[in-house]
Order: structure tokens, then sequence, then C-alpha cells
């Protein structure tokens, strides 16, 4: 079986009526990020096409693959994967290639392949279970009151947890998590992310204020380079600290962070970290070191099904994140994630991903083709 056309489609769908635009990272607009996509047709000689949806990028990732990948891609055989990947990354060094549209590649790569099986991804991968604890993940509310409302709502759906991406004003987040917690009660686990809007003499105070009020994780206090930042927090406090989602250089920048303890859980996804192959090492790399990892989740249903059938082929990670109001971000698919009533995403069934694309959505806001 060879790739015979590498096809790529941008598309831009409006935000579903009714829903304001999100903020995040103290108060900046992703309305754009959320609502620009690629998808990507890996389409053989065979009659079978592996595809997904990307996270974010449209266009600018439509003409990144289609300059910098798809020659190399034309002719190549999908059972080498991990040739193929290797011959990417080349691309990182030498063509500034970004991991996102490595990772958006690997991803349908590893669709293509398991649909030429008749496999579900993630038994192809491995399987361990086939549905995983879910989380809610909150956008930005203007008011303690909206969180609260939220994570209530989302506990009384049977949801296994809550995360605040908090505004990143100290003495305010403090608040913010005080009150969470006072109306959630003790037991349910709650984490916030920062996003890297900290310093370390405040991401330092809040921690104190998270260890106290028994929070599950303290996600992106600083900037992610910041490597003697995480390393002076790790040793200073007992919550869990979470990190190394948007450090570049895929697998390769990880080891120095968990080796030097600077995070106790690591944070990576399909998109950031250049795609399921090196997904699965850097879970491999921490499950040695005792460490979990924890499987950050993007804008569409297609490329958090990716996300998801990896979680399921892994024993050290414990939930799936799902970014709230749900509106926002299942998009592109023709179904979405199954969350049931006591919290646990199942993983879709058939082969490959199992997320079917919403076709007819592609084609009404398609920007062009490529």
């Amino acid at each position: 079986m060879k790739i015979r056309e590498v096809k790529l489609t941008s598309f831009r769908p409006p935000l579903p009526a009714g829903t304001d635009v999100p903020t995040l990272y103290g108060g900046q607009s992703i309305g754009a990020y959320v609502s620009d996509f690629l998808a990507v047709q890996l389409i053989t000689d065979e009659g079978i096409t592996g595809e997904v949806v990307s996270a974010y990028g449209g266009l600018s990732l439509a003409h990144s693959i289609a300059d910098r990948l798809r020659p190399l891609l034309i002719g190549r055989d999908p059972a080498y994967r991990e040739a193929i990947w290797q011959d990417m990354w080349r691309r990182d060094r030498l063509l500034y290639t970004t991991q996102f549209a490595i990772g958006t590649v690997d991803v349908a790569l590893w669709d293509l392949y398991a649909k030429s099986l008749n496999a579900p991804l993630y038994q192809l991968l491995g399987g361990v279970r086939d549905k995983v604890p879910v989380y809610a993940s909150s956008m930005e509310h203007p008011s303690i009151e909206l969180f609260v409302e939220e994570a209530l709502k989302y506990k009384a759906m049977g949801y296994q947890a809550y995360k605040m991406h908090v505004w990143g004003d100290a003495r305010r987040d403090i608040e913010l998590c005080t009150a969470v917690r006072k109306a959630v009660g003790d037991g349910w686990p709650l984490m916030i992310d920062v996003a890297g809007n900290y310093n370390q003499q405040q991401a330092l105070m809040v921690g104190k204020v998270l260890e106290e009020l028994d929070y599950h994780w303290y996600e992106e206090p600083l900037r992610d380079f910041d490597l003697h930042g995480y390393r002076y927090l790790a040793d200073k406090l007992d919550v869990p600290i979470c990190g190394v989602e948007v450090v570049g250089g895929s697998m390769y920048t990880t080891p120095e962070y968990i080796a030097t303890r600077a995070v106790d859980i690591v944070r990576a996804d399909v998109s950031f970290k250049g795609g399921i192959g090196p997904l699965k090492k850097i879970a491999g790399l921490c499950e040695a070191f005792g460490m979990n990892l924890e499987v950050h989740t993007n804008a569409n249903t297609i490329i958090d099904a990716a996300n998801l059938h990896v979680i399921a082929s892994i024993a050290n990670s414990e939930y799936f994140e799902q970014l709230v109001p749900e509106a926002l971000f299942t998009l592109a698919g023709v179904e979405k994630i199954r969350i049931d009533g006591e919290g646990f995403a199942h993983v879709p069934p058939g082969p490959g991903i199992g997320a079917r694309i919403d076709w007819e959505l592609v084609e009404r806001y398609k920007v062009c083709e490529i």
C-alpha cells in the first residue's frame, strides 16, 4: 500500500449560535483558534484514506504541510510510520516545520494504518481500557460565581473532576480557588491551569494555598522554559506540579524535566508533541520514572478522539480532558465523544480513530483546498 495523494482542506465554521467568544491566558480572545481547522486526508492506492482534523492552524497549516511534508509522503508505505516520522522530524531542523504540522500528519498516518488492519487505534497501540475518567476544563469567566456555577453543574452531571483556567492574577485566583473548593466540598478533585502567567513568588504563594485546599494538580504556573523556577516550586510545594505541554522538541526536551523532578506530572498531546508515536514514547518515559502523563486536549472532536485513543492505550494516565462549554469544542465531528453519567469518556468504536468527520460542515465552510 502506498500513499498516492495528500488532500488538504482549510475550513472555518462559525462559533455555535448563542455561545460567547471564549477567553484564556489573562483575557485573550481565542475565538479564532477554536474555529480555524484543517482537514487532512492521506489517500492510498488501495482506496483506504487516513484522515484527521487539526486542532488549529487552518490555511497556514495547510501551506506548511503542502510545502514541507507532502513531497516526502507521496509513494510511502504507511506501515513504516516511524521511518516517515523520523523523515518529517528532520524537516523540523532543516525547514522549520512545526511540530504541529508533523503531529497532524502523524495522526492521519496512524488512522490510515489502523483502518488498513480494520482495528481501533487504541487496540493497535496496546489497549488498557475502552473508557477513561473525564474532567471538565473551563474557559475564563468574568466572575467567581460563574466558575462555581459551572463546577457544580459538571459535578452534578457525573464528571469526575473540574479544572479552572484561572485569570493569572495571583490574589484574585486564590479567592477563586477557595470559593470553588468550598462550593463543591472536600474530596472532589480540582485543578487549575495558569497558562504560565505567574512569576516565581506569585506561583509559590498560590501553590501554598492549593496545598491547603487539597487541589489535585497545579498546571503551568510558570512559562515552561523556566526550568529553574519549576525546580524551585517542586522543591517547595507538595501539590503536584503539571507542565511541559508547550515545550518544543517533542520527547527530546522532556527528560530534563523528569530526571530533575522539575514537574510531578508531564503534559503532552498528539498535536503539540508531534504525533501519536512521540506521545506514546513520552508516556513510556514517564512510566519508567513512576510519573503520570496527562494528555492535553484541543478544539474539536476528531483530534480529541485521537488523544483519547492514546490515553486508552497507556496505564499511567488518569483523565480525559473535556473543554467546556462543549458546543465550542465539539465541531467537525458527526458525533461527539460519548461521556456517560458516571463521568467516563468512551473511546469511539470502529477502525482507526473511529470519529467521523462532518464533511458537509467542511464543505460548507471551506476556505480553500490545496
